[in-house]
């Protein structure tokens, strides 16, 4: 019997009957995110408004700003505009990003031991 893993030649497991049993999708979201969170903080924030210039007028960030009033240093809203901005909070943000896709690396490959994926 073929045993289908992560580095197990295509040809080998292109039958059905033989499809690799490793969550794929999760462990490379999660490096992905590892090696490179400016390609998910980026765009999360420019949703949210966080502009390289400020706050985007009428965005959930002006809505907050207004809310907020005076915005304290250290703040999450100060941190998550200073990342908008390129600033210290890009290296936070950034952190927090690569943490998660190693919990979700590491999750994922823990149920992937626990269940016996790739095992036929």
């Amino acid at each position: 019997m073929v045993h289908c893993g992560l580095f197990t030649p295509f040809p080998t497991c292109a039958r059905a009957d033989h499809a690799p049993k490793i969550p794929l999708i999760p462990v490379v979201a999660g490096l992905a995110a590892v090696a490179a969170p400016a390609i998910v903080t980026a765009p999360i924030l420019a949703v949210l408004g966080f502009g390289a210039a400020g706050p985007v007028a009428g965005s959930a960030a002006a809505i907050a700003q207004g809310v907020l009033g005076n915005v304290v240093a250290g703040s999450l809203f100060a941190i998550a505009q200073s990342a908008a901005m390129g600033g210290y909070g890009a290296v936070i943000v950034n952190g927090a990003v690569q943490g998660a896709g190693l919990l979700l690396t590491g999750v994922s490959g823990a149920e992937c031991l626990i269940s016996g994926c790739g095992k036929d």
